[in-house]
């Protein structure tokens, strides 16, 4: 017999994991299954079809399941996208994508870089150096969460349109919440995680990918493990992953899938922007003011200046975390800062009593 159990709900004000509903968590409690039965198996090609749907790309694009974190899925694709001819494009204007400069750099896949750490990436300046002829690919992070930066994703796909460059996009913090429409853009590869905007749980990630791309990927792959093309051919061909996937972590995640289907995109993309402006009208109605402005923010992620005098991080930290809230540190270079994300199974009351709490640490 199952005992259910009641768990304290936490606030995780932090980029992922995210806070899960109880839905979810108890989806892994199912009975023990091989994961090379046919039954887990139309588990994975259930959570593939999710995830196309979510992004509008049942018609027109695949996808890869990795059990891995997001940082596994962009590896896969980049070492999988990249021939020993390719010349990648990187938009270098945060953390994640200087994190795909060094695995192009660790696997001697050519690249070039692009703006500098928190420089919102000019879309003339990409059609410029594009349309020079010397790169088959450009790839950027949508939601570059160390800033809260949202880069320019429609603008920049057009771009790759015109100039016949490939397009490869980190959205491991959008997909799920931003409105992407895959089919329409045209983007040829896509990556993201399961404990992210879709909020299950950590540990798996996937690589979407153009159905146009197959035979490149087919040719291109470096890796071993982070193969795209040899994990999605073997799902078509024998019902299953190559190697032994998160079982439990699964179950959660098509479970999360059908609750993004349920609440819908749309609505799910504006219980996001209205939960973020309540935290950007609460803290900088307190003095703080955020790092970026408002026109480049993400509506998913806000950082925020340490500016306030006297103010101790970690003393913050540890009283938020104390009433159940966490809140995540900056990364910024020579900025200190902090961030709050509204990644999620979050609401209005949610965001309203975490203002109650950060209000009262400031009285």
């Amino acid at each position: 017999m199952l005992h259910r159990k009641e768990l304290e709900r936490k606030i995780l004000l932090n980029p992922g994991p995210a806070t899960t509903s109880q839905r979810v968590k108890e989806a892994q409690l199912v009975s023990d299954i091989c994961p090379r039965e046919n039954e887990f198996g139309q588990v994975m090609h259930d959570i593939c079809d999710g995830i196309l749907k979510v992004g509008n790309g049942l018609e027109t694009h695949r996808v890869s399941l990795f059990g891995a974190s997001g940082t596994g899925a962009m590896e896969a694709c980049l070492v999988s996208a990249l021939g020993k001819n390719d010349h990648v494009l990187i938009v270098t204007n945060g953390a994640y994508g200087i994190r795909m400069k060094a695995i192009c750099d660790g696997y001697g896949l050519k690249n070039s870089s692009l703006f500098e750490f928190g420089d919102y990436p000019d879309p003339s300046k990409i059609k410029e150096a594009l349309s020079s002829g010397g790169y088959t690919h450009l790839a950027m992070v949508h939601h570059e969460t160390s800033t809260g930066m949202m880069d320019p994703l429609e603008e920049v796909a057009e771009i790759c349109k015109e100039t016949g460059v490939k397009y490869i996009v980190d959205a491991m913090s959008s997909f799920g919440a931003y409105p992407i429409d895959l089919a329409a853009l045209e983007i040829d590869y896509l990556f993201s995680s399961s404990n992210k905007c879709i909020h299950g749980m950590a540990g798996l990630s996937f690589v979407i990918f153009h159905k146009d791309r197959t035979e490149e990927l087919k040719a291109n792959g470096t890796g071993f493990y982070f193969d795209v093309y040899k994990q999605w051919d073997n799902l078509q061909k024998k019902d299953q992953l190559r190697f032994t996937p998160p079982v439990q972590t699964s179950y959660a995640f098509l479970e999360a899938i059908k609750e993004h289907e349920e609440e819908g995109l749309d609505n799910r993309w504006n219980r996001y922007q209205a939960n973020w402006q309540k935290l950007y009208d609460g803290f900088t109605a307190l003095g703080f003011t955020p790092f970026l402005p408002l026109e480049q923010e993400s509506k998913i992620l806000l950082a925020l200046n340490l500016d306030k005098p006297g103010l101790d991080f970690n003393h913050f930290h540890d009283y938020l975390y104390e009433n159940g809230i966490t809140i995540y540190p900056g990364v910024i270079p020579e900025s200190k800062t902090f961030r709050v994300a509204v990644i999620g199974d979050l609401y209005e009351e949610d965001m309203d009593y975490v203002m109650e709490k950060v209000k009262a640490y400031f009285k």
